[in-house]
């Protein structure tokens, strides 16, 4: 909550409390995220190279371009949910050390549906955008 983050002590102490940190750790994790999908989407360019061929036969056989734009996306959205697994993973597995280094409790919210549906969206316009 709010108070924990911004009291009239620490005001009046000159603290700002921990709310210039987040807002700190925010923007750096927001920057590194639009790197490493400018750096995705430089690779998928780069790939694409190796993939004209298949195209190019693929249309040769009959393949209509709808099919062909529902499969790259396909590709794209199901490669984003896999990473998305190995993260949360990777996050479970490291979330006892960082808890221990930062003396707080986090935990990911499993059973709340709002976490769901925000990061299924998260990777649905990642894997587009891709």
């Amino acid at each position: 909550d709010d108070d924990h983050l911004r009291t009239e002590l620490a005001v009046l102490e000159g603290f700002t409390g921990f709310i210039s940190y987040i807002k700190m750790f925010s923007l750096i994790g927001s920057l590194v995220l639009l790197i490493a999908c400018i750096n995705f989407m430089n690779l998928s360019t780069a790939r694409s190279e190796k993939r004209a061929k298949e195209v190019g036969i693929r249309k040769a056989i009959g393949s209509l371009r709808t099919s062909l734009i529902f499969q790259f996306l396909t590709e794209s959205i199901l490669i984003t949910l896999f990473a998305f697994i190995v993260s949360l993973l990777i996050v479970q597995l490291t979330l006892p050390a960082f808890n221990d280094l930062i003396k707080v409790s986090l935990s990911i919210p499993w059973e709340n549906a709002y976490f769901w549906m925000s990061m299924m969206g998260y990777v649905l316009i990642t894997g587009l955008m891709r």
